[in-house]
């Protein structure tokens, strides 16, 4: 299966708004929004899941999800944290959903 992060995102071959950025992880604007405000955190390198990831990444890709979801909280006046596993997952690369809003 191809892992759209590894292969388009993080190789530079699709541009997105980016909120956050370091060594290890990424923060952007969805391309493909399903809630009115929309933003994923994902680490930098490959992770298949929430599962398989070790404590180190988990910890680092936590911090940001923290950072995103507390501004969504002073923008939007909340938030809602969400990760995907097996049939679930849409890509197998670690990600985290933050999102305010209704569904679109």
């Amino acid at each position: 299966m191809s892992d759209w992060y590894c292969d388009e995102l993080l190789a530079g071959r699709v541009e997105v708004e980016r909120l956050f950025e370091d060594e290890g992880v990424l923060a952007y604007w969805h391309t493909r929004p399903a809630y009115e405000r929309h933003a994923v955190v994902t680490p930098k390198h490959h992770v298949d899941s929430l599962v398989s990831c070790d404590a180190g990444t988990l910890a680092s890709v936590l911090e940001v999800v923290k950072a995103v979801a507390a501004q969504f909280t002073l923008w939007y006046g909340g938030a809602r944290v969400i990760t995907n596993l097996g049939m679930y997952q849409d890509e197998p690369h670690f990600h985290v959903h933050v999102v305010f809003g209704e569904r679109t």
